[in-house]
């Protein structure tokens, strides 16, 4: 779908329904937003509405202070008490005291996640009650089977209302950028291969590209608490370096750092590491080091999030006029594909989610409030607020004002806009491309980095597949050992501190750590999702 037709899809989803897997009639409805009208002519229905996080803003103290969510609970007749911990570690001590509120938006990484949920009786499944009271959501459901099959479990139990992204141009967030003033200055063009980045990469380092006589450039920068950077070069040999994947060849789930497509990757790691193209103190650089190593003028390329495209060129701009951050596609190398490693970028819905708990007063009510949530009213008003205070329509299409960039209290846009709505962040909602990228694309290159990445081949990629109670405990034995031997041995293998040669004996340790058990369990689980229906 091209993302400028995200918000017109929205308003199309007041317009006719059909059933949904799981759901008891064989007709549905229109779609509209009814919310708790029911209950309009006495006292709002009180609801209590558990978040694993707060939203950690300036502009506003917690959700109930942001204008959207105050007009959610008027248009609804709603009274939202918003529990908010402050951090996710208060999710498992809710759970522990056996008192639930009525709504609780999971975290992603609880483990069996909501199947778990349901199993042990926390929450219910909504089959029935989307059916008769939720005309938005079963629209979305009908209208959208991929979107409907990430969402329901292996048995056809739908049991939370998430985030949507019907656009998945929004989740193209996250690649390989390269300074491409950097480029012009050693005279060669964005590279495309793995053996172009070598040249590029050479270059950075003997020809001062940052024009300070000194050789101090750091052609591929890192940080050794998300190992974004030489991570994603990886995909160019078809594999994933550190998670669960799919053979490109079989189509079958394996782990990356198993196949033999690995040695050739971190043999080339170790290589480039050696001759200085890698930074030397990558494990042992952190986010603020990092940004540190940047603001000096000495990083030439990293791996991160698109956010960095502002960030950095804010940054620099005033001592490097020509500063341009340049997002690239995956490179291509002996795998012959441009593959995505950006995991989300099969998951139109996330992990995480609202579910209604089994101690909920009144199921009903929480159902009706969560479908104007994510229908075409509520996703407005959490993706854009107030319209004539935080955003204006011209020519047709929406557009925040200065209220959100020129905020009278001093407030960063990102920061201003969250007095009235949400639309990085996410909620029980339909995610508005457009919205999101009024922050987020703030340059053209930005725009040009979303887009090469969004067209990445995913064939690497595994669905947002689940767990049962079993499966769940058996891969977190598993893979706490093996996750932890991976990247030690990964930094090993890289900086030289193990021969490469010693990879056979890797493998072996990772298949006594139990890896081909795993592999198996992630086989039947995406065996599962391929059969929902």
């Amino acid at each position: 779908m091209n993302k400028n037709h995200v918000t017109g899809l929205l308003l199309t989803l007041t317009f006719g329904a059909a059933t949904i897997a799981g759901c008891s009639s064989d007709s549905a409805p229109a779609a509209q937003d009814p919310g708790n009208k029911g209950a309009s002519s006495g006292k709002p229905v009180e609801l209590t509405f558990f978040m694993n996080t707060n939203i950690n803003a300036k502009a506003v103290k917690g959700f109930e202070e942001v204008e959207a969510y105050k007009e959610i609970q008027k248009r609804t007749n709603t009274s939202i008490k918003f529990q908010q911990p402050g951090d996710g570690s208060q999710f498992n001590i809710m759970l522990a005291s056996g008192t639930y509120p009525d709504i609780v938006y999971a975290p992603s990484n609880y483990p069996g996640g909501i199947a778990k949920l349901v199993e042990d009786g926390v929450a219910i499944k909504l089959n029935d009650l989307i059916d008769k009271h939720a005309p938005n959501y079963k629209k979305i459901l009908t209208e959208h089977p991929e979107i409907r099959k990430q969402i329901m479990l292996d048995d056809g139990t739908i049991a939370k209302f998430p985030q949507i992204d019907i656009d998945l141009h929004r989740i193209a967030y996250s690649g390989q950028m390269v300074r491409a003033d950097w480029l012009d200055k050693v005279g060669l063009k964005p590279p495309g291969t793995i053996d172009e980045w070598y040249t590029v990469l050479k270059a950075f380092k003997e020809k001062d590209p940052n024009g300070n006589g000194v050789k101090d450039e750091i052609p591929l920068g890192e940080r050794g608490d998300s190992l974004g950077s030489i991570s994603a070069f990886a995909t160019s040999w078809g594999i994933l370096p550190d998670k669960f994947q799919l053979n490109p060849k079989t189509g079958k789930v394996t782990f990356g750092p198993i196949e033999p497509a690995y040695k050739d990757y971190v043999s080339t790691m170790n290589k480039w590491y050696k001759e200085g193209l890698i930074d030397s103190e990558f494990a042992a650089t952190d986010k603020k080091a990092f940004e540190a190593k940047f603001a000096k003028n000495s990083i030439g390329s990293y791996g991160g999030v698109i956010s960095g495209v502002n960030a950095y060129k804010d940054l620099l701009k005033s001592q490097v006029p020509d500063f341009k951050l340049l997002g690239l596609s995956p490179p291509i190398g002996a795998a012959g594909k441009s593959y995505s490693g950006h995991t989300q970028m099969v998951q139109n819905v996330p992990l995480d989610g609202a579910f209604i708990s089994s101690q909920a007063k009144d199921p009903v009510a929480a159902v009706k409030l969560l479908d104007y949530m994510i229908g075409p009213d509520g996703s407005d008003l959490q993706n854009w607020g107030i319209e004539g205070k935080s955003y204006k329509v011209e020519n047709g299409k929406k557009k925040f004002t200065d209220e959100v960039f020129k905020s009278s209290d001093g407030f960063e846009p990102s920061e201003a806009v969250k007095k009235y709505a949400l639309p990085t962040t996410g909620m029980v909602k339909v995610m508005d491309f457009d919205a999101w990228a009024a922050f987020e694309l703030k340059y053209p290159e930005a725009v040009e980095a979303n887009d090469l990445w969004f067209k990445a081949d995913r064939s690497l990629l595994i669905p947002p597949i689940s767990f049962n109670g079993q499966e769940s405990q058996k891969l977190g034995s598993i893979m706490s050992e093996v996750n932890t031997y991976v990247k030690e041995m990964w930094i090993k293998f890289i900086m030289g501190n193990e021969p490469v040669d010693n990879y056979d004996k890797f493998v072996a340790t990772l298949k006594k750590m139990g890896i081909d058990e795993a592999i198996q369990i992630y086989q039947t689980a995406y065996e599962r999702y391929q059969n929902r229906k």
